[in-house]
């Protein structure tokens, strides 16, 4: 829609000469009228028909409807947001030519807009998202503008103990990131990203909504920083739209000569990870360790992956509280889960540079990399079977239903020199 691709326009113009108010004839005044009409006719019992004279219905449901505008091309989605069995406020999603979501917009029961995002698509197929728009109540204005994929500040390369984070990639450019993560010179990283296909693993995953997209990498990351200082970090983000290229990034990990991986993820669809089990079986000089999940149940009888796969350079972790019980809602099964390892309520620092806290196995992971880390730093030459069997005897067995029991105090360098 040429509406939004002026939208794109002033963002460009942002970056040099500002651009707080979107001018009269570049705002999205057909999508605010759109709006309104159908608001109206749901809230106020308006006579106005005007939305229902321009969209034709497709499909409809109990709370979600859909409509198509032949003279433009587009369709809208529209979703009733209830609590209980009243209707509380609507979702407006508008699509562009191209049928690929472009703006999000929640309104209240009395038709005042309460959030709205716009998809800044910048490509010349209009497919690529460059960032999402936050935008003003009025649709007028870009309040907030999160880039996606920021370009790299430069820095001079670290060189410490190589761990490889597959994960939904980092924030590049934190200061604390930025000084520990490997580059191949200060403008180009070691690592990649297997879902854009480019070099640079920012931390983004829209897996869940493209609008309200999530973040993981930066607080994993974070946590291997704080407890192994040493480490050096090559990204990898994970390839979410083509699990198969998961071989193609084990075997970017094995030319760069790592021997741990930190692997905070997993699903309960194993066709999503066949090729990750066979690029992993064949590289057993590399140590992944991947995280139990945290869904309450016994993988051993409920799998899932990749901690189920029987793999020898694959160790398992789920997360215990301060005295070695399993966490509320952590996996567990004593023969595919390893280490259980404290992962509540622990320090981060999240992808915006806030410092947090997190809990669950994916942040239980990274305390045991760290430990990894650490050992290694004293002893480069470890084998990956140096490496199990040294947190194997750091072990506390403490009938938590895991393999080899639980490890108190994973800062603690007992048995790692």
């Amino acid at each position: 829609m040429i509406i939004f691709k002026r939208v794109v326009l002033c963002v460009i113009y942002s970056m040099f000469f500002g651009c707080n108010v979107l001018a009269s004839e570049t705002n999205l005044q057909y999508e605010t009228n759109t709006i309104n009409q159908h608001c109206d006719s749901i809230f106020k019992s308006s006579n106005n028909l005007s939305f229902y004279n321009s969209w034709n219905i497709t499909k409809i449901d109990e709370l979600t409807d859909e409509y198509f505008n032949k003279e433009r091309q587009t369709k809208i989605k529209i979703s009733k947001i209830k609590r209980g069995s009243i209707i509380n406020g609507i979702r407006y999603i508008f699509f562009d030519y191209n049928d690929k979501p472009q703006l999000l917009v929640n309104v209240d029961r009395f038709c005042k807009v309460r959030l709205s995002k716009l998809l800044i698509r910048e490509d010349k197929d209009n497919t690529k998202i460059s960032s999402i728009a936050t935008l003003s109540d009025d649709l007028t204005a870009i309040t907030k503008n999160e880039k996606l994929n920021p370009n790299l500040k430069s820095a001079e390369p670290f060189r410490g103990v190589k761990v490889a984070i597959v994960d939904t990639g980092v924030n590049y450019n934190l200061d604390f990131i930025s000084a520990k993560i490997s580059r191949k010179s200060p403008s180009i990283l070691s690592g990649y990203d297997f879902e854009d296909d480019d070099v640079l693993p920012f931390d983004i995953d829209t897996g869940r909504s493209i609008f309200f997209p999530m973040h993981h990498g930066t607080a994993v990351s974070s946590i291997i920083l704080r407890e192994a200082p040493m480490s050096e970090l090559v990204v990898y983000r994970f390839p979410r739209s083509n699990m198969c290229r998961f071989e193609e990034l084990i075997n970017h990990i094995a030319s760069n000569d790592i021997k741990i991986v930190n692997l905070s993820m997993g699903s309960s669809n194993k066709s999503d990870w066949v090729c990750f089990l066979k690029a992993a079986s064949n590289r057993k000089n590399i140590l992944f360790f991947v995280s139990a999940g945290n869904d309450g149940k016994d993988i051993d009888k409920s799998k899932v992956f990749p901690a189920s796969f029987e793999l020898e350079n694959i160790l398992v972790i789920s997360s215990s509280d301060i005295s070695g019980d399993l966490a509320n809602g952590s996996n567990f099964g004593k023969n595919t889960v390893d280490f259980l390892i404290p992962g509540e309520q622990i320090p981060v620092i999240d992808h915006r540079g806030v410092k947090t806290k997190a809990s669950g196995s994916s942040f239980a992971v990274p305390r045991i990399v760290a430990m990894a880390v650490r050992y290694l730093s004293k002893k480069s030459n470890a084998t990956i079977n140096d490496i199990k069997s040294v947190l194997v005897s750091r072990a506390i067995k403490n009938n938590q239903n895991v393999k080899y029991g639980w490890i108190p105090d994973p800062l603690d360098d007992y048995l790692l020199h």
